[in-house]
């Protein structure tokens, strides 16, 4: 289904615009936000996005990261590490290039002999499940 998003004449105000999300050929109102309008473009699209996402998707990822959660319960001192290296970055001990990213996730494991080829999860997953603690 083709959508766009439209300025709504009946909810929008002289200062105050709203925007609803319509069928692109048929011109029906899809989604206005109960009854209220989006107040901008870019989040009635997000609204639309989130609304309409594959949730088997969803799925597989709380699988994923279960796992990464799983592997980091035996592999404890990784979370330390981890939490070290962020905090030097943070704190501008390391080099101006240096971040916290999905490649310190791979250092920290290389460094540390460890291998997750085989695990369910990659190092994206990891990466995620130490940022959100």
């Amino acid at each position: 289904m083709s959508i766009k998003v439209v300025e709504s004449p009946r909810l929008s105000k002289q200062y105050d615009k709203r925007y609803e999300i319509v069928d692109a050929d048929t011109g029906e109102v899809l989604d206005n936000a109960q009854g209220y309008g989006y107040k901008d473009i870019r989040g009635a699209y997000a609204a639309w996005g989130y609304k309409h996402r594959d949730k088997k998707k969803d799925a597989e990822k709380r699988k994923r990261y279960a796992a990464a959660r799983a592997w980091l319960k035996q592999h404890k001192n990784i979370q330390g590490i981890f939490d070290r290296c962020a905090f030097e970055i943070a704190k501008g001990s390391w080099g101006p290039d240096d971040k916290v990213d999905t490649q310190l996730v791979k250092d920290i494991l290389k460094d540390n002999g460890l291998d997750i080829k085989n695990e369910s999860f990659k190092p994206f997953d990891l990466y995620n499940v130490l940022m959100k603690g």
